[in-house]
């Protein structure tokens, strides 16, 4: 498959989701992203109705909603068209949040909405909406949407929390916005805000770790070369990652008749790909709930790289998968990556693929930071078709790694 652009076509369309977090960065709800063509900066839908059952059928039933999003929540933008009749796509009421559209609502539509809500259905609406259509909206919504790039933004905390409303902050792109709308009582945080881990200071107690001998393990993780006893020797240099190791391989869900009491045993029963993922994300997220959102986004790069990777002739999966680990590690460890993966002795093709967007893993990681932003009009329907079906599906894998470090 040639990833390089070929054509343009109208008719293609992007599908993403975008975390939301609570007060204290607990990643518990994702919102899903609709453009229908790669070069929309918004939602630009000319057949609403089309543009659900499209996300939906992705989200839903190709993947399926606990592989995506595990018990986090799912925002949703429906159509009017799709209140009058959520029968015709049923989504389930107990994880599924509805966002209104930003769109005129005539006197038909009061009517399905009061029936969205009957049905179990939480509402969200945003700020604007309520404050043009006051009172009659308002009963039937349960969170607020507020964009806090808005001068005003902040001012109508008070009067949404006192009528018992869940204010979401959204667009929240630094530290100033962030801090503003803890300060003013917002429950939901969403934004890019997470991308800058190291402006912000986490309120969880955090582990340490060196750095230099983190980079280490990961590099000999992605080595196809490495031994299990190196692999057995660098974790057990780390009492923390060795705790949690146990921990999943003696889970309930894991419950053997023996327990297992070795790392090499640990290894060998999990797999190098589950301890590959362990690892990574312990050790780049060092424990900070906010880090973590990051690091989610993350994998979901790596294993797309990887996916990506095999429909290529001149690029190695793993390879890949370690390229797009590491793109976006200076944000993460608020280094310059020249420097990390100096540190790291990572192979040649992955620093000039990095650094110099060159070769096969150049053109990769620019197709899917072209993918992230909706930029794709430049790119083949085919390919965008690919994109759309290999991210969810990345998505579904990051959700299972992540859900191996959870506390709970």
């Amino acid at each position: 498959m040639n990833l390089d652009s070929l054509s343009k076509d109208e008719s293609r369309y992007c599908i993403a989701l975008h975390p939301i977090c609570d007060r204290q960065f607990k990643h518990v709800a994702d919102e899903l992203l609709y453009r229908a063509h790669g070069g929309a900066v918004s939602a630009d839908i000319t057949d609403p109705i089309i543009a659900t059952a499209r996300a939906c059928s992705t989200a839903f039933y190709e993947i399926g909603l606990n592989a995506l999003v595990g018990q986090r929540l799912l925002y949703l933008n429906v159509s009017t068209d799709w209140l009058a009749n959520p029968d015709l796509l049923p989504l389930p009421v107990e994880q599924v949040v509805i966002e209104l559209p930003d769109s005129d609502f005539d006197h038909n539509f009061w009517f399905h909405l009061k029936n969205a809500v009957d049905k179990g259905y939480q509402i969200s609406s945003s700020d604007q909406q309520l404050i043009r259509y006051g009172e009659k909206l308002s009963v039937f919504t349960h969170i607020v949407k507020v964009d806090v790039r808005r001068e005003d933004a902040f001012s109508c905390a008070d009067r949404f929390k006192s009528e018992g409303k869940i204010l979401l902050a959204s667009f929240i792109e630094n530290s100033e916005m962030l801090n503003k709308a803890i300060e003013v009582g917002f429950d939901l945080l969403q934004g890019y805000f997470y991308a800058f881990p190291e402006q912000f200071a986490s309120t969880s107690q955090t582990r340490q770790g060196n750095r230099a001998a983190d980079l280490k393990l990961l590099r000999a993780l992605y080595d196809k070369n490495t031994e299990v006893s190196q692999i057995e020797s660098l974790i057990a240099q780390d009492p923390h990652l060795c705790n949690l190791l146990f921990k999943r391989v003696n889970s309930a869900e894991n419950r053997r008749a023996n327990s297992i009491s070795s790392i090499n045993q640990a290894i060998m029963l999990l797999g190098f790909e589950k301890i590959r993922a362990l690892t990574a994300t312990l050790l780049l997220a060092n424990n900070q709930p906010i880090k973590r959102l990051l690091v989610f986004k993350l994998l979901v790069r790596a294993h797309l790289a990887k996916q990506l990777a095999h429909r290529t002739q001149d690029l190695d999966p793993e390879v890949a998968f370690t390229g797009g680990l590491f793109s976006m590690m200076d944000q993460l460890e608020g280094v310059e990556l020249d420097k990390i993966l100096t540190e790291a002795g990572l192979e040649k093709v992955i620093t000039d693929g990095l650094l110099l967007g060159q070769g096969e893993l150049g053109k990769v990681i620019a197709v899917i930071e072209s993918f992230e932003n909706a930029r794709m009009e430049k790119r083949s329907l085919k390919l965008v078709d690919v994109l759309n079906r290999e991210y969810l599906s990345s998505v579904a894998w990051a959700q299972e790694m992540m859900s191996l470090t959870d506390d709970s």
